[in-house]
């Protein structure tokens, strides 16, 4: 009977469904999200099956979206039960999220939420990092000479929708750093420390004036 009773058991294991991918990437009709992939992989698969032309308004917008829901769903969703992601956060969630990027970035996690942003922006790490420290478990590469920072960060020309990433309670936009910095205020060559140097994370697109 033992016998029988354990047989059953890896049956129904096997039977048993994996849970519903949370991912972003989930969300779209006629896509298989691979949760296991880098988010340039995984973004460009989707582009590609949505129609959305590299460079073009509606791409760079999509980008940034998912580069916002994907940084929540990793670092501020992880507490939340599956079918709430689209809760608002607690303070105390949002807290924790702070403190994982922190601890992610191999930087003390400190006890406010306003702590932890200047801790991260006074770190130069690409935002890509860290969701693929979260989709391909790869470790984060911190960076501590902006001129390397920013070739690496713009080697695709990759830019970033301001207006989206604010949006989504301002996770992404917390965390953009400013490429683009005047040259009569950069200071000692290629690198950049101390809270007030700012460096941001992706290029942020202007309205075209009229």
């Amino acid at each position: 009977m033992s016998v029988s009773n354990d047989s059953d058991v890896d049956s129904a294991d096997l039977s048993t469904p994996p849970p519903p991918s949370q991912s972003h990437f989930a969300k779209f009709d006629n896509f298989v999200p691979d949760d296991g992939a880098s988010f340039d992989h995984e973004f460009a698969r989707l582009a590609s099956s949505q129609e959305w032309a590299p460079s073009s308004r509606e791409y760079i917008q999509e980008r940034t979206i998912a580069m916002r829901e994907e940084l929540k769903y990793h670092y501020f969703s992880q507490s939340q039960r599956l079918g709430t992601l689209n809760e608002e956060l607690t303070e105390e969630q949002k807290l924790a999220g702070y403190q994982d990027l922190c601890r992610e970035v191999g930087i003390p996690a400190m006890d406010s939420v306003d702590q932890c942003k200047k801790q991260l922006k006074n770190t130069l790490v690409n935002i890509v990092d860290l969701i693929d420290a979260r989709r391909t478990k790869k470790g984060v590469k911190v960076w501590d000479n902006f001129e390397a920072f920013r070739t690496y960060t713009l080697r695709d020309g990759y830019r970033i929708d301001k207006e989206e990433a604010k949006k989504g309670e301002g996770f992404l936009a917390s965390l953009l750093q400013h490429l683009r910095v005047p040259r009569g205020r950069r200071r000692g060559g290629g690198k950049r420390s101390g809270f007030n140097s700012r460096v941001f994370s992706g290029r942020v697109t202007k309205k075209t004036q009229a």
